[in-house]
């Protein structure tokens, strides 16, 4: 009897740690990092805030290797707002098309370089990130685990009203960075796919 219960407790245990390990792995593609200087800020919520420094700092994400032949455009669209009225219509199961800076046509232009240096701040588009290759690209390769890649978009400034603005002198204490990547290219919020991070600048 005694080495039935010890086989079921190991048992238990073997497949605790399987599963915990799975739901390790499953949230690690999710996650949304924050990174400035040597600090990590981590997002795994739908919805969190974090308090950064009015200086240049980087988002890391997971996706998938945008393919213009293959028809798989996949993307992280990243809206950055200073209002939070504009997030309170999103929800799961929604269309993008019904968003106004996410709809058809709203992906914004990168820079010369190809790439966004600058935030844009506008609840009228977002920015496109996506990932072929070193020649094209609008975000770095930080790291690949098979078809799973770690992207990186650095921010060193910010474009509001209409003008070029270093961090430093942005007269804004909070954006909203709604980021949504779209990973069965459905166009449609499925759970896990938003989350909506509020950045305080710290005074």
């Amino acid at each position: 009897m005694a080495h039935k219960f010890n086989f079921s407790i190991i048992t238990f245990l073997f497949l605790l740690t399987i599963s915990l390990s799975c739901f390790g792995q499953e949230n690690l593609s999710t996650t949304i990092t924050f990174v400035q200087a040597n600090s990590l800020y981590k997002i795994n919520k739908s919805s969190d805030s974090i308090k950064l420094a009015r200086m240049p700092f980087s988002i890391r994400y997971f996706g998938k290797r945008y393919n213009d032949k293959g028809k798989k455009f996949y993307a992280a669209q990243v809206a950055v707002l200073d209002n939070p009225n504009d997030t309170l219509s999103l929800k799961i199961g929604q269309n993008t098309r019904d968003i106004p800076f996410f709809e058809p046509g709203t992906g914004m232009a990168p820079g010369e370089n190809s790439m966004y240096d600058t935030a844009v701040i506008t609840n009228s588009g977002h920015h496109y990130l996506t990932y072929e290759s070193e020649k094209d690209k609008r975000v770095n390769l930080i790291s690949k685990n098979k078809d799973e890649l770690e992207l990186e978009w650095k921010i060193s400034g910010a474009f509001y009203q209409e003008k070029d603005v270093s961090l430093s002198d942005l007269k804004i204490s909070i954006l909203y960075f709604v980021i949504f990547i779209d990973r069965n290219l459905n166009k449609i919020i499925d759970k896990d796919e938003l989350k909506i991070v509020r950045l305080i600048f710290n005074l």
